[in-house]
């Protein structure tokens, strides 16, 4: 697998550069050879810009690249600026857009700039209010689906109920567990509570035993 370059931008033959610099400021222009490291040769016949040597800091490199050869002729320069057609491609770039746009604020008034800034407080009103319209229908939406989940699972979950309840029916006879108060027609086990509304049954105490007498011969008697 092959690394990818760090720099897609390098000073090469038929690269096209933006002059920023120089009294063809703002004007395209090809490379058309290397000089050294701090100049190129470049030429522009199609722009304006005549064969001369250019510095690399008055000069900015863009995307476009030109099939030409080295210290090529100017004939042959322009033919193959108008096949790439790069004039048209740098007039629909968003870089071109940004330099009128930068124009256009260097030239404008401060009545200008007041209309500007109004314009884009209402611009942010209307963006704002639309904004939470939308934001206040979604979660009304959301609300409204959630009630209809939450009922359809209950409607699920009521057949269950009804089953357990039939259930809990027809268990009859069977002894109460542990804490449960006895069913109807059923005596309360030792140890447990009887049920509201019934009165407690009284529990019978073991009879005593009778005292014996003894006489003196040593005979026993009951005493009446």
């Amino acid at each position: 697998m092959k690394a990818k370059p760090t720099f897609r931008k390098l000073v090469q033959v038929g690269r096209v550069v933006y002059l920023n610099e120089g009294p063809y400021k703002g004007k395209l222009a090809a490379i058309v050879d290397v000089i050294d490291t701090n100049r190129a040769l470049i030429d522009g016949p199609c722009t304006g810009v005549p064969r001369q040597g250019f510095k690399y800091s008055e000069m900015f490199l863009t995307k476009y690249l030109v099939k030409i050869n080295r210290s090529q002729k100017s004939k042959f320069v322009r033919v193959a600026w108008e096949k790439a057609s790069i004039d048209q491609k740098f007039a629909d770039s968003l870089w071109n857009q940004n330099l009128n746009k930068d124009v256009l604020r260097s030239s404008m008034t401060d009545f200008d700039r007041y209309k500007l800034g109004r314009a884009r407080q209402t611009r942010n009103k209307i963006v704002k209010t639309a904004y939470f319209h939308i934001k206040k229908h979604d979660l009304r939406a959301k609300r409204k689906a959630l009630v209809r989940s939450r009922a359809a699972l209950a409607k699920k979950e009521a057949p269950k109920k009804e089953e357990v309840k039939k259930v809990e029916k027809g268990k009859k006879g069977e002894t109460p567990k542990k804490g449960e108060a006895p069913k109807k027609g059923e005596t309360p086990k030792k140890g447990e509570a009887p049920k509201k509304g019934e009165a407690p049954k009284k529990v019978e105490k073991p009879k005593k035993a009778e005292p014996v007498k003894s006489d003196d011969k040593g005979k026993k008697k009951k005493t009446k």
